[in-house]
């Protein structure tokens, strides 16, 4: 299995139930068709860089998965028959960019456990102590 990241613009005249629908379509699709979802990442009502048929308005959602390598193209074909998906983008993660990420997060969990050592205040009889 590969790790793979699908980005898609939603129709924005949708109401927001039938883009909860949308995206829970999506990842329903991705699960049955044997994909393990990894994240999935709703970024909400954006602007457009353009227009993208007469729409200035476009629901983001981006999900990262797992899957067999036919599965891209299975997915390609389920936006192209799904009116309501205004663009859609699918890649290959690469494993330098998960790794990358990984020690990102590990340096904001260090730097959190620093200040928050740094928050903890020191009574002046344990600085007599300590020296």
């Amino acid at each position: 299995m590969k790790l793979y990241e699908t980005t898609i613009v939603i129709d924005s005249t949708l109401k927001a139930d039938e883009v909860r629908s949308q995206n829970d379509k999506i990842v329903n699709f991705i699960s049955n068709h044997g994909g393990n979802i990894v994240k999935v990442d709703d970024w909400g009502k954006r602007r457009l860089a353009y227009e993208i048929k007469k729409k200035q308005y476009g629901f983001y959602l981006q999900v990262r998965f797992a899957g067999p390598e036919a599965l891209p193209l299975l997915l390609e074909r389920e936006y192209r028959l799904n009116e309501s998906v205004l663009r859609h983008l699918t890649v290959k993660v690469d494993p330098l960019v998960i790794k990358e990420e990984q020690k990102a997060k590990k340096a904001a969990e260090v730097e959190s456990v620093s200040e928050a050592w740094d928050e903890i205040p020191v009574d002046a009889e344990d600085e007599v102590l300590l020296s």
